[in-house]
């Protein structure tokens, strides 16, 4: 069994003058369960990283103090020797996943700690059996939705044996179903088998009956650290960081007025017209035969379960993909006739992954790139800057590198920075990624806010039921590629046939 001792943790980023984690002192016994939570960039992140040694060994920056896993040092140990006793599953699976089909994306990590040839394929089965997906040795990556990706990054880790799993908000970018299976697997995992787990999330519902103990961060030092059983017998720790607690609402009780749903829609911005897509190589069509039209003022949300065609459509209607069949008509024109420049400043999107947007040295320059690209004035583009700044809370991080932020940071930086374009159609992928309570709510006032001032539109993708329930008012169901259902979102949700 291994225990894991950090003393007086220190560490900075290159382009910080604030440490990310300041003094961190904790024990974490042999066969814990923890829940570590806090508000978006409060090091969870970043503590996760100084345990399997990333910090200090791939990741620039200045540490002090110990940290220990097994009585050794983490940060001396060649992370060779860490990795066969520490697992980390990161967000996003994409991170970690780089081989062709399954079966070689387990094997990749056992035949690098040296597990005999004749010992991988067992091992394999057995990691596939415990994550619920047999059969799966010979499917191809790329066709997997996010839900099984994220089960064979985590069969990939635990066929190695490790004694400590650490797991960074991995259930953020899954359905509620794939969500249970995840939550499974690390339960059983933590009681059957006696490996210690380190699990960081927002939502703290979710997994708060799992654990034995929660730990709460902020601005990179522990502020909490009690067994479940009273960490939240008193609440005001975690409600004055806005972070959700196990009886609190994860909508807000009081309803903003401002952006009420419009009762008459302005002219029509997108309309789909008997659309699929393929994509290449597949074998099937990802949207199929699909039929919607979308006017100014709608806030408009698309769900559906992983692999049901969320990312592909807001795609499509962003221009970034030519439909297969039928016609995209972006602000009247023929999407397949459009080159992307033609749509700057006419559609803003943010990908589920902020990182594939951001580009510049600092945030400010990220936000300052497409104003100055529209050709405004000088006048005009400070004054956007400015407000997107202000208005999505990044005023502290103005002079940061995007990269050295935390992922709910980045992902406001690239709100930020596609919100400054004031576009007539905003398409945002899985805004709560990254995000506590309280920054995903000003976020969504403000953007909302913005979108009922100026009379355009917001079509964003999600799992999140309150989030629809709270600021849409309409909703795209898709299942399998298919619409399913479009109408109000109360209607949806009261439907038990959907």
């Amino acid at each position: 069994m291994v225990p894991i001792q950090i003393e007086n943790l220190f560490f900075t980023y290159p382009s910080r003058t604030t440490p990310t984690l300041n003094r961190i002192n904790i024990d974490i016994s042999a066969g814990d369960f923890v829940l570590l939570t806090g508000p978006t960039g409060c090091g969870k992140t970043t503590l996760l990283r100084t345990i399997n040694g990333l910090i200090p060994h791939a990741s620039a920056g200045t540490q002090s103090g110990s940290v220990t896993v097994g009585n050794q040092n983490v940060t001396t140990q060649p992370m060779s020797k860490t990795c066969q006793q520490v697992g980390f599953l990161f967000q996003n699976p994409e991170y970690q996943l780089f081989c062709t089909t399954v079966a070689d994306e387990i094997a990749f990590g056992l035949e690098n700690i040296g597990v005999p040839a004749d010992a991988i394929s067992d091992r394999i089965t057995l990691a596939l059996d415990q994550v619920g997906l047999k059969g799966f040795e010979d499917r191809l990556i790329t066709e997997l939705s996010s839900g099984e990706k994220q089960r064979v990054a985590l069969a990939s880790i635990i066929s190695m044996r490790p004694k400590v799993l650490l797991l960074d908000e991995p259930t953020s970018h899954l359905d509620p179903k794939a969500t249970h299976n995840i939550l499974a697997i690390v339960k059983n995992l933590n009681t059957e088998m006696g490996v210690t787990v380190v699990f960081t999330t927002h939502r703290v519902k979710q997994v708060e009956e799992l654990c034995n103990r929660v730990v709460l961060m902020d601005k990179g030092q522990i502020c909490l650290d009690l067994p479940k059983s009273s960490a939240f017998q008193d609440t005001k720790p975690f409600l004055r960081l806005g972070v959700e607690t196990p009886n609190s609402d994860s909508v807000k009780e009081k309803q903003i007025t401002n952006f009420a749903p419009s009762t008459e829609l302005g002219n029509q911005l997108l309309s789909l017209t008997n659309i699929r897509y393929r994509y290449p190589e597949s074998k099937m069509d990802a949207v199929k035969q699909l039929n919607c039209h979308i006017s100014e003022g709608e806030i408009i949300a698309i769900m559906g379960a992983n692999g049901s065609g969320k990312t592909t459509l807001l795609n499509l209607m962003g221009g970034l993909l030519r439909p297969t069949g039928g016609e995209v008509s972006i602000v009247g024109r023929d999407s397949k006739k459009l080159k992307l420049k033609h749509l700057a400043g006419t559609v803003g999107i943010v990908f589920q992954n902020p990182d594939l947007l951001l580009q510049a040295a600092t945030v400010k320059d990220e936000i300052t790139f497409g104003p100055k690209n529209l050709k405004l004035t000088i006048e005009d583009i400070q004054n956007r800057v400015e407000d997107a700044i202000d208005v999505f809370m990044l005023t502290e991080f103005a002079d940061d590198v995007p990269h050295s932020l935390s992922r709910g940071q980045r992902q406001r930086t690239a709100v930020a920075a596609a919100a400054s374009l004031k576009p007539k159609i905003f398409l945002l992928d899985e805004p709560t990624t990254g995000q506590d309570l309280q920054n995903l709510h000003r976020l969504m006032d403000e953007l909302c806010q913005a979108i009922r001032e100026g009379n355009r539109t917001l079509i964003f993708a999600t799992h999140h039921r309150e989030l629809t329930e709270q600021y849409a008012d309409r909703i795209l169901l898709l299942n399998n590629g298919k619409l399913i259902f479009d109408g109000k979102p109360a209607t949806a949700f009261s439907d038990k046939a959907l």
